[in-house]
């Protein structure tokens, strides 16, 4: 009986540490959201009517993608970050009511390398669509910037924004 008794012990430790022994090392964690990224992310299903004004931002504006999708540029007054939303519009303009939008994604970005620009009018190859976004540069002279450092598509179905390579996109000159 003694015998018994001193393996109860190790048998209930044993029981009680085999789950954490099967999960093995543990997860790494995610890297922490930045401010930034959080608050972006607090518009993310937000409804508004006609317009959408955010306290600090300065509206760039924005306009139709293609339908239902809509992209809307601000700036951060303090150090020139970007914030992009993109909408959906749930319900068009009638005689007496605004149309009326929910937010899709949110995009942040960091205010450019001097000589660099950020447009959310870009283009790919062929496509003529403004669905591309891109942090580019070029000449004053031109209307088109090919030399596009980092770029961005909008979904035209969801209105999500994903990060692409910047190979063929170009984005208008913002002085143009």
């Amino acid at each position: 009986m003694v015998q018994i008794r001193a393996v109860r012990p190790l048998i209930l430790a044993a029981l009680l540490f085999a789950p954490q022994l099967a999960l093995g090392a543990p997860a790494e964690r995610a890297p922490e959201e930045s401010a930034d990224e959080t608050f972006a992310k607090s518009f993310l299903g937000k409804t508004y009517d006609d317009e959408l004004e955010i306290e600090g931002w300065l509206d760039l504006g924005g306009g139709l993608v293609a339908p239902p999708i809509y992209v809307h540029q601000y700036q951060r007054e303090q150090d020139g970050t970007y914030l992009v939303l993109t909408s959906r519009e749930v319900a068009k303009a009638a005689a007496d009511v605004p149309a009326s939008f929910v937010v899709t994604d949110a995009l942040v970005v960091p205010a450019p390398q001097k000589e660099a620009a950020f447009s959310i009018a870009c283009v790919q190859g062929e496509d003529a669509t403004l669905k591309f976004m891109g942090e580019a540069k070029g000449n004053e002279a031109k209307e088109w910037w090919s030399d596009v450092r980092r770029a961005w598509e909008i979904s035209l179905e969801t209105g999500d924004i994903v990060s692409i390579p910047p190979k063929g996109v170009r984005c208008t000159n913002p002085n143009w």
